[in-house]
């Protein structure tokens, strides 16, 4: 039946006493940067907190000490307690490697945030699958969390930065893109029944896409696809899935792909700027001004030249970087060309100090080639602990298993924009993937349940 809601798991887990504080805990810590925005002033290094940011933080801070203190003795619980402590001590390790190095201690710790909210996100929702919380009641708010965080960076980039659809693209674009796009990915193919939050997020998403006009956004809808095609085809290996389910799984794709065209026909009617946009920035970025390369692929590799340079004058620091927060520039090789874009007189390129445009080459100049063992660690491990647990569950599948792919999907989502973007600038993705990282425990403890009941289960 569509649009139906999920029945209850077969598998009973029981809850811990304090389950329901924790769920609600979640709920606050998800929403706590739901409302987050781009702050272009803080960007450059010449604006401090203003008095909502510092409500985000000590909400997401509270909620996480909270949760905390009532689960903590589930820390310790393996498999995810390797993942807890691994990525504690690799924000231990940046932060003392940036004190050692000199780097102002404000720059080190606005810059390594998201990294440390990843950390609490890791923790939250390791303790909230150990306490016995569905999967799916830890992924509802971060659903949430990521429709309202796009629909409010459109809003906030027309109301208050004075915005308008001729002029608006990375200011109202949202970090939660990626991640919504494998869940909705997910959804489609791995989900049994269609949800009517489907919908909703297929319409989130695309609005969030087509009016930021930016291209790398398509990344994330393409490895959306192939890795839940992927998860599919693995789940027909486990018993999941049948071959003759892909034939249902066509209609809602089908549906999809006719609302879209069907929406873009609208808009080129309606609104044919959008469309003349997008022709620009796909076919004719770097013609239509005179430039030798696009200007995206310019900012990026004049950025990362110059963090070559940077690392080169004393060649040690390929190994442990120059500290998080430190400052950088731009190639000057490259500035002759960026400057016809970008307006020389308000924008300075010579002391940078936020997170870059790639996680690799940032990664390199912060924390050199540890940063980036520990940053292939955490995706790898994301992604092999989501399958793992996918196929723990699969002699008997709940109305939650295709939530046990999502973190696989959600981390090649992410690594498909870590060339051309740096996500981990954003505090909400360091709240959402982290959330991923911790929600494979609460398979691997449903597995557990399985097993131990197992001569009183039907097989799949």
């Amino acid at each position: 039946m569509f649009f139906s809601a999920d029945p209850p798991d077969h598998i009973h887990i029981p809850t811990a006493r304090n389950a329901i504080w924790v769920e609600r805990l979640i709920w606050i810590f998800m929403m706590s940067f739901a409302l987050d925005y781009r702050n272009s002033v803080a960007r450059e290094g010449a604006g401090g907190a203003g008095i909502d940011q510092l409500l985000f933080l000590s909400s997401c801070i509270g909620s996480s000490v909270a949760i905390l203190a009532i689960g903590w003795k589930y820390l310790i619980v393996r498999p995810g307690a390797w993942l807890v402590t691994f990525w504690g001590l690799f924000i231990a390790f940046m932060l003392c490697n940036s004190l050692l190095q000199g780097v102002p201690p404000g720059r080190s710790i606005r810059v390594i945030l998201p990294l440390v909210f990843c950390l609490f996100g890791i923790m939250n929702a390791h303790i909230a699958g150990c306490m016995g919380i569905r999967p799916s009641k830890i992924v509802t708010p971060i659903l949430a969390a990521a429709c309202i965080n796009i629909l409010w960076r459109i809003v906030q980039g027309f109301l208050f930065k004075e915005s308008t659809l001729e002029t608006v693209r990375i200011e109202v674009q949202s970090p939660a893109t990626n991640w919504l796009a494998a869940w909705i990915g997910c959804s489609i193919l791995l989900r049994k029944r269609l949800h009517w939050t489907l919908p909703m997020a297929c319409l989130v998403l695309f609005i969030g896409i087509f009016i930021t006009v930016t291209r790398s956004l398509i990344f994330p809808v393409m490895a959306s696809g192939l890795a839940c095609t992927l998860c599919y085809l693995l789940g027909i290996r486990w018993g999941i899935f049948r071959w003759s389910g892909l034939a249902k799984r066509v209609l809602p794709l089908t549906s999809a792909v006719v609302l879209v065209v069907l929406a873009l026909g609208i808009i080129a009617v309606v609104q044919p700027l959008m469309i003349e946009r997008w022709n620009e920035r796909l076919f004719h970025n770097a013609g239509t001004l005179n430039l030798g390369s696009d200007i995206s692929y310019l900012t990026r590799k004049a950025e990362a030249d110059a963090m070559w340079k940077i690392l080169m004058e004393d060649p040690v620091h390929f190994i442990h970087g120059r500290g998080v927060g430190t400052s950088y520039y731009w190639d000057p090789a490259y500035m002759s060309e960026i400057w016809m874009v970008f307006p020389k007189d308000q924008v300075e390129f010579d002391d940078i100090w936020f997170a870059g445009h790639s996680i690799w080459t940032y990664g390199l100049l912060s924390g050199g080639v540890i940063a980036l063992a520990a940053y292939v660690t955490l995706f790898v491990s994301t992604a092999t602990f989501g399958l793992v647990a996918a196929r723990a569950n699969a002699t008997h599948p709940g109305p939650d298993q295709w939530l046990a792919f999502l973190p696989f999907v959600a981390t090649c989502c992410l690594l498909s924009e870590s060339l051309t973007a740096n996500p981990f600038q954003e505090r909400l993705v360091g709240i959402i993937f982290g959330m991923m990282v911790g929600l494979p425990q609460a398979f691997m403890v449903r597995s557990s349940w399985i097993h131990t009941n197992s001569r009183q289960l039907p097989a799949n």
